[in-house]
């Protein structure tokens, strides 16, 4: 019993007290608990001299050899000479052959660490690559847009092609950390639906054969508008919408209009649809494409204007009746309202 006891205490006394050792100097944390935790783990971010493991597996094996070469060697007396030399490695296998454990196992944690700490490079490496990746293509978006003259409709409606940061988000799926995002077609499809769709209901307003002129205009506006604000073509939904005028459909919903005019109105679809389709060449995406019919919307203008001033009949009819019951409200440029304010 008491030899059983006498080698635990060998065993164990120099491996804690090595443990001790290496988690007082190289032990991170504020606790004992995650001090002893850490001595156990390989830290890729410190050097190799700062690894608790590898003082472990340098100490342990070296002190359990003393610790058993201390009970060999008790009863004997230092000979330096050749009987005394060769006793000593006699009795002295055992804890030799211990010691001698320390240096493949050193060996051991020095490549596991050495291949830890490239694998993490390795990461490091491919995150950098990928954030530079996200950023230069977001980067080169708005460089796009840069390029892109201003545009002018009819000689009085300009448009500048600035890209909104938000763009980039909407339209384009990924994160940073995944490198070069992709096309976020949903959205895409969006904008070409709304487009589609304004440009079919204001044909017939245009036309003069909408059975609801009115709702026909207002669909059509309200198309106009979900497909700008999706794009941020502040100058579409926000100055012009300031020109038109807000028809309530009920107390808290309703339609706006893009100005009061045809001319107003067609640049507002126009140019929201040639943002679009300069955005779907930056993304290497098709321009969107539209049936012969409504081609006539985005390429003639005199032919409508011909056909009869539609649009200009309704504000100055239905619109201005519900202006006057209070079904609508005024834009704040509507003309009317700067022509009060410059008298």
């Amino acid at each position: 019993m008491l030899d059983s006891l006498l080698l635990v205490a060998t065993i164990l006394s120099p491996a804690l007290a090595i443990y001790w050792l290496v988690m007082s100097f190289c032990g991170d944390g504020h606790d004992f608990r995650s001090k002893a935790l850490s001595v156990a783990e390989l830290h890729t971010e410190h050097g190799l001299i700062r690894q608790g493991l590898l003082w472990l597996a340098i100490g342990i094996p070296l002190s359990l050899g003393l610790a058993f070469g201390v009970w060999v060697c008790s009863g004997y007396e230092v000979s330096l000479n050749l009987e005394g030399y060769k006793k000593f490695v006699e009795i002295s296998l055992l804890p030799l052959a211990i010691m001698s454990v320390s240096l493949p196992l050193a060996a051991l944690v020095s490549r596991i660490h050495s291949t830890q700490q490239a694998a993490r490079q390795i990461v490091l490496s491919r995150t950098k690559n990928n954030l530079d990746a996200y950023y230069a293509h977001r980067k080169a978006m708005f460089e796009y847009f840069k390029e892109i003259d201003e545009t002018e409709y009819f000689n009085q409606y300009k448009f500048s092609y600035k890209a909104h940061p938000v763009l980039h988000k909407r339209f384009f799926l990924g994160s940073p950390e995944e490198g070069t995002p992709v096309m976020h077609e949903h959205t895409f499809t969006k904008v070409e639906q709304c487009i589609n769709g304004a440009a079919t209901f204001l044909i017939d307003v245009l036309s003069g054969s909408a059975k609801e002129p009115l709702a026909f205009y207002l669909t059509a506006c309200s198309n106009i508008y979900h497909a700008s604000k999706i794009l941020n073509i502040k100058p579409v939904y926000i100055d012009m919408k300031d020109r038109g005028v807000f028809i309530r459909h009920n107390e808290n919903e309703g339609a706006t209009t893009f100005g009061v005019s045809t001319l107003e109105t067609l640049a507002a679809l126009r140019f929201t649809r040639e943002y679009f389709n300069n955005l779907c060449d930056f993304s290497g995406r098709s321009r969107m494409s539209v049936s012969p019919k409504l081609d006539e919307v985005f390429d003639k203008t005199e032919f409508w204007l011909h056909k009869g001033k539609f649009i200009e009949e309704l504000h100055e009819g239905i619109i201005a009746n519900l202006v006057a019951s209070g079904g609508a409200t005024l834009g704040e440029k509507h003309h009317s309202l700067q022509t009060v304010q410059a008298g």
